[in-house]
């Protein structure tokens, strides 16, 4: 954001990274203008319209052959903050019914990290020491859900 180095600096651009590793984008990629950022733009797609943020790169192949890879997205800012808005556009409705709930869970938690890391003011980000622990615990349940690589969950192992 200007300025000279500083640990809040570092976790505003860790911030940024993890949006755009998660997202596929860049914050100058040529939608975001007249004030819409990368931060913003996910931040108003949250929780919502997860799939038509996330890099289609990181859905399970069945949201993509559904036609979530395929999603455009035209972001909108009007005069002021309030009128802030994402519109999909789509050949047929998408949402995250496609997703497991438990990888919904995961992305959510990953993006609002970076969401909170990329906070314009540096006493709203997280330090990273709490970002290390959200992190665990975010491998910690995405590990026991199951939902890596078509490993079975315990449930389907057991039949249960």
């Amino acid at each position: 954001m200007g300025g000279f180095s500083s640990i809040e600096g570092d976790v505003y651009s860790y911030g940024i990274l993890v949006l755009e590793m998660f997202t596929g984008r860049r914050p100058t990629d040529d939608m975001f203008k007249d004030g819409l950022n990368l931060h913003n733009f996910v931040q108003m797609a949250l929780p919502k319209k997860l799939v038509q943020v996330i890099d289609p790169m990181l859905l399970p192949r069945e949201a993509e052959e559904m036609g979530v890879a395929a999603v455009a997205i035209v972001a909108t800012e009007g005069e002021d903050d309030i009128d802030n808005e994402i519109e999909v556009e789509a050949n047929s409705i998408q949402d995250f019914r496609h997703i497991d709930a438990d990888l919904q869970k995961c992305l959510l938690s990953i993006l609002n990290i970076g969401i909170i890391c990329s906070m314009e003011s540096p006493n709203e980000r997280m330090s990273m020491e709490e970002v290390i622990k959200e992190l665990q615990l975010i491998k910690k349940n995405f590990d026991g859900s199951g939902i890596r690589k078509g490993r079975s969950s315990q449930a389907q192992i057991r039949g249960a």
